[in-house]
């Protein structure tokens, strides 16, 4: 049998690929050497939120004074918080697997050996399998890596797996890099009240966020007695002494690696078809197509946005090309990002920096979350939304608050569809709800405020 599509990967974006695969009626084939879902599902997202989601709850049970409830002999159990964690993982997992099975694609596990643009074998403990495609999408994502001075050595010096797998926590932690792991590890570490030092290279912290966010970070970071030197990395690791570039000399229970990744470009045979690289990374078209026309590669391994949901969107784009020769037509400015800090932190588009860099006309809304009633009624007490826009569109989205995952939707769908500020506020929004933070960064761009002094413009 020759397959429509074979894809490499069954990780978000490879999955999503198969499954919209199947929805067209096409034969798929999914190879996967691990467990279905990728690092997002076994090693990465969903454990991480599991940890956190547990995290947020003993740190609302600490506040519930505020609410008129008392609570003694609060305390937690990081063991059992590690085996809720696991049961969830293999929840999911069982149930990506059903619905991988419900939809009629062949799924094999083991190791995919490219043999030529039409065929590979997959090799197991037990057998070898060959099998003949059409078309091939490479969806094998990234893994972590180590750094110049800062070596992994999975015992003191640990990446994104370790971290997961361990079933107690140290009292104390340098987390080296501000991204999204490095971030919501300080939320974990800090929120179970362990000694925090983070160092970020780069001279603000979430360096590829808008500078207002990077600011907010640093202040909360503060709040949350979590040590944060921006600039700075390290400079020597002997045995536990941590020596920085600032002069600082540490001496923390584990350095977690939380920056530094590389694409799983090194599929066994591929070198044979030479494909065209971006550096480390598989160079594409618009289409999602490599230089080898019945070959595609998405998520992590492309380098163009690495973040599950763009695997996702691409896996669905490449898919719909092969099938109907129908333009990718991605705007990468229109995806989402989020970090589940504390509060979280949700961005889409241009951040305000790039703008002016580029010399693009904008008008700015900032509207500061405790202004509205829902946020104060559950005493959460920080944050703002940001919204950049011109007349006709919304150019870029920045929320640091409660639920800001969940809000960073209604702008891009917003966006997305190109609907103008001016629209968007004849929207009415159900009160109380932190979603008037939406409307009211809306009405800041075409009049005023409903919940601020008249003229009152937030610095931010």
């Amino acid at each position: 049998m020759t397959y429509d599509i074979a894809i490499i990967g069954a990780g978000p974006g490879g999955y999503t690929a198969a499954i919209r695969a199947a929805q067209l009626g096409m034969a798929v084939i999914l190879v996967e050497k691990d467990q279905p879902g990728g690092v997002c599902l076994n090693r990465g997202c969903i454990p991480s939120k599991a940890i956190i989601t547990s995290v947020d709850r003993y740190t609302e049970a600490k506040r519930l004074h505020k609410f008129g409830i008392k609570m003694e002999n609060l305390s937690y159990d990081y063991g059992e918080i590690f085996q809720e964690k696991e049961k969830l993982v293999k929840k999911l997992v069982k149930s990506l697997s059903q619905v991988i099975k419900a939809n009629g694609i062949d799924y094999i596990k083991g190791e995919a050996c490219i043999e030529s643009k039409n065929s590979l074998k997959v090799i197991s403990e037990t057998s070898e399998q060959a099998v003949e495609f059409k078309n091939l999408i490479i969806a094998t994502g990234s893994r972590p890596c180590s750094l110049p001075n800062i070596k992994l050595d999975h015992k003191f010096v640990l990446d994104t797996d370790d971290v997961l797998s361990m079933e107690d926590l140290p009292e104390s932690a340098l987390i080296v890099g501000s991204g999204a792991s490095g971030i919501e590890w300080a939320r974990i570490f800090s929120g179970l009240e362990k000694q925090v030092t983070l160092v970020e290279i780069a001279p603000k912290l979430a360096p590829s966020l808008d500078n207002s966010i990077s600011e907010a970070i640093r202040r909360e970071f503060k709040k949350k007695k979590v040590e944060a030197y921006t600039a700075t990395s390290i400079e020597e690791i002997d045995a536990n002494r941590v020596l920085l570039s600032n002069g600082q000399e540490l001496t923390p229970d584990i350095v977690f690696l939380g920056a530094g990744r590389v694409p799983n470009t090194e599929i066994k045979g591929v070198e044979q078809l030479d494909p065209e690289m971006n550096g480390k990374f598989f160079k594409v078209d618009s289409n999602l197509r490599t230089s080898i026309d019945n070959i595609y590669a998405i998520g992590d391994v492309n380098g163009i946005l690495q973040v599950a949901h763009a695997a996702s969107h691409q896996g669905v784009r490449a898919v719909e090309h092969i099938k109907f020769a129908q333009q990718a037509d991605i705007d990468y400015t229109n995806i989402p990002f989020v970090i589940y800090g504390h509060p979280e932190i949700a961005s889409l588009g241009y951040a305000e920096d790039v703008l002016m860099e580029k010399g693009i006309p904008y008008k700015k809304s900032v509207f500061p979350m405790p202004a509205l009633g829902k946020t104060l009624v559950e005493r959460e007490n920080e944050g703002f939304i940001k919204v950049l826009a011109d007349e006709e569109n919304i150019l870029g989205v920045h929320i640091i608050s409660g639920n800001a995952s969940e809000l960073i939707h209604q702008l891009a769908i917003a966006k997305s569809a190109g609907i103008s500020p001016e629209i968007l506020s004849g929207t009415v929004f159900a009160h109380p709800t932190y979603s008037e933070a939406v409307y009211e960064g809306i009405l800041g761009l075409v009049g005023d405020f409903f919940h601020l002094p008249p003229g009152l413009k937030t610095r931010i």
